[in-house]
């Protein structure tokens, strides 16, 4: 290769990503300030991030479940999103949906750039990135300001650092891939399956060349990466005398297992995944062979890439460890919780279907592959648009302007059409400036078209 046809194909590995990053970015983003999904989780953390840096929680968000995630990690990309963009947007919530959009596309452009140049192939990188990027589910909750996207975008971002040996130069490079993967679960506790394998994928190398020294510095760096990012956690829970556990859910669950009370529940886990993979990469068609065309693909990518004990971490671990973790869960188990695993399980079916001799064929496969994953990508796009969104948000920020612009104090503001319940009428009023006093006699009342008009409290 001469030295121009080098740089020329350097050039164009950032180029592509960055060509990637910005459509993805712009499908994501495009009406975000009209229909941003604003519900009680989104209320309440952007609340918390409207405060300094200082009054930050040590601890992340709330779980459904009891308890809360083990690090204000979540909070504080929310809190920098909030003092980068803010300004630019009237520090409205969307701009967190931006921000978190913007890690979302990030992962997908260091995802495509490293399967390029682990794979040596362009087609597969793009196949794999746009697979990711365009599954409907992920894509219509990557601009929602909630902490399991978050945590899908970090893990993304994690798994891409592994699959380029961003991590090799360096004990930082090592401390900064570990920190993305640890801050995943910071952000949402169902990517410590993503985290886990990417320390062991950290690991796995210098233990296959029988190189003890470099395992042994690498899993100090990983060590003493995680103690650095929990003392937030050892903060609170000294604060707190250790009387507010994290996961005390979680724990009654391991609990009622170890005693023998009730079995772990290997079956139903399987079938979560399943279902979780159908609703988030094959939504809105239907695939009754999905499950069986994953296992192919892993046996496949198992046999096909068995010298390459990384790849083979960073994709099968996840998702083996998620079926086997999630199978001591004893409650529901949701869609969204296996949203870190889609870059793995996509990574899978990519490396699997075109895991084939002769360089030529090969080509052939990958570049028919792509053609196949663009031409999904039209009706997945439509998809997500019809999913996850506050078609009247943008009214509310509307009429929250002009109520402020009037300067009237209100005792409330309310709506004349419904709204979900955890969502709150007077949030954007606040964060635009306007006061709630309780002794005014005066409410106003947002109409479906944008009206405002003021009514006493008390009145007809």
């Amino acid at each position: 290769m001469t030295p121009t046809s080098s740089r020329r194909t350097a050039a164009l590995r950032l180029l592509i990503p960055a060509l990637l990053f910005g459509a993805t970015l712009f499908i994501r983003c495009r009406g975000i300030s009209t229909h941003f999904w604003l519900l009680g989780d989104q209320i309440r953390d952007w609340s918390i991030v409207l405060g300094s840096f200082s009054s930050l929680p040590l601890v992340g968000p709330a779980t459904h479940v009891g308890g809360y995630t083990i690090g204000p990690g979540f909070y504080w990309i929310l809190w920098a999103c909030r003092v980068v963009l803010g300004p630019f947007f009237e520090n409205l919530p969307h701009a967190g949906g931006i921000g978190q959009a913007v890690l979302h596309s990030l992962g997908e452009a260091l995802l495509l750039f490293a399967v390029w140049r682990r794979t040596q192939s362009v087609w597969l990188g793009l196949a794999t990135a746009v697979l990711v990027a365009t599954a409907s589910l992920d894509l219509a909750l990557s601009p929602v300001l909630w902490n399991p996207s978050m945590g899908a975008a970090l893990a993304k971002i994690a798994t891409a650092l592994v699959v380029m040996e961003f991590y090799r130069a360096s004990a930082v490079r090592t401390a900064v891939t570990t920190a993305v993967a640890w801050v995943a679960v910071h952000a949402y506790t169902g990517a410590i399956f993503v985290a886990l394998s990417v320390f062991a994928a950290l690991l796995v190398e210098p233990l296959w060349r029988k190189a003890h020294r470099t395992v042994a510095r690498r899993a100090a760096v990983i060590a003493g990466t995680v103690a650095l990012l929990q003392l937030p956690y050892v903060a609170h829970q000294i604060a707190s005398r250790f009387q507010d556990p994290a996961m005390g859910a979680l724990t009654d669950n391991f609990s009622r297992i170890l005693s023998g009370a009730q079995a772990p529940r290997f079956a139903a886990s399987l079938a979560g995944y399943t279902h979780a993979f159908n609703s988030i990469a094959v939504l809105p068609w239907t695939a009754r062979y999905a499950p069986w065309i994953r296992l192919v693909c892993g046996v496949i990518v198992a046999v096909g890439h068995r010298r390459d004990p990384v790849l083979l971490t960073v994709t099968l671990a996840p998702q083996l460890a998620a079926i086997f973790g999630f199978a001591f869960f004893l409650g529901a188990l949701d869609d969204y919780y296996y949203l870190s695993l889609m870059p793995a399980a996509m990574l899978t079916l990519v490396l699997g279907a075109t895991t084939v001799p002769g360089v030529s064929l090969r080509l052939a496969v990958s570049v028919a592959l792509l053609a196949a994953v663009l031409a999904l990508v039209p009706a997945r796009l439509r998809f997500a648009a019809t999913i996850v969104r506050l078609p009247q948000y943008g009214v509310l920020v509307d009429a929250s302007r002009v109520l402020v612009r009037r300067g009237q104090p209100l005792r409330a503001v309310r709506t004349g059409f419904t709204l979900p319940l955890t969502s709150d009428p007077e949030f954007l009023f606040r964060v635009l400036g306007g006061r709630i006093d309780r002794k005014s006699p005066w409410i106003a009342i947002i109409s479906a078209d944008g009206q405002v008009a003021y009514r006493k409290a008390g009145g007809p």
